[in-house]
């Protein structure tokens, strides 16, 4: 599963300053991981940034959560929070693929209405096949739409009546 939190910098906040307090927080989270914690990123997107946790299943998140904010983390947690604003977040389940790691793609849309999860996965298969694919799908509506997020090493073509939103993404 992954815990995705996006946000951006406050107005006046040099990102430069804002990479470096994310890279001492994703630092200082794995130096002492929490129970259940996998691992941690943070991905430029456009504007604006997106944390990805993953993590071994939604119990870990109580455990991510206390740890992000105390002992040795919290001046890095404290520093980066600072800085941030209109923070939100969701849960993704992976439902197919690898995890993802590098520079790449989110391909963001939503299951078509009148269409079986079944059928969506089944006319997904040409995608979630490739290499370096991963298929997320957001947890009981945990988070804002879209439902669906696909990680991909390159820009994938969706049908429109998924309404893509095709962002690219950089690790800092």
């Amino acid at each position: 599963m992954a815990y995705v939190f996006s946000h951006r910098p406050a107005p006046g906040v040099d990102s430069t300053v804002y990479e470096e307090a994310l890279r001492r927080f994703h630092a200082a989270l794995a130096s002492a991981p929490s129970k259940g914690f996998v691992s941690s990123v943070t991905y430029r997107i456009g504007d604006g940034y997106s944390d990805w946790y993953l993590v071994e299943s939604s119990a870990a998140l109580d455990s991510l959560n206390a740890a992000a904010i105390s002992g040795m983390r919290t001046p890095a947690h404290d520093a980066a929070a600072r800085m941030a604003v209109d923070g939100s977040g969701k849960l993704l389940s992976l439902d197919s693929g690898e995890l993802p790691q590098g520079p790449g793609f989110e391909i963001r849309f939503a299951k078509p209405a009148g269409v079986s999860y079944a059928e969506l996965y089944a006319r997904l298969e040409p995608w979630t096949s490739r290499p370096a694919v991963s298929l997320w799908r957001r947890m009981m509506v945990l988070g804002p739409p879209p439902e669906f997020c696909m990680v991909a090493p390159s820009a994938l073509d969706l049908p429109v009546e998924m309404r893509p939103e095709v962002v690219g993404r950089e690790p800092i």
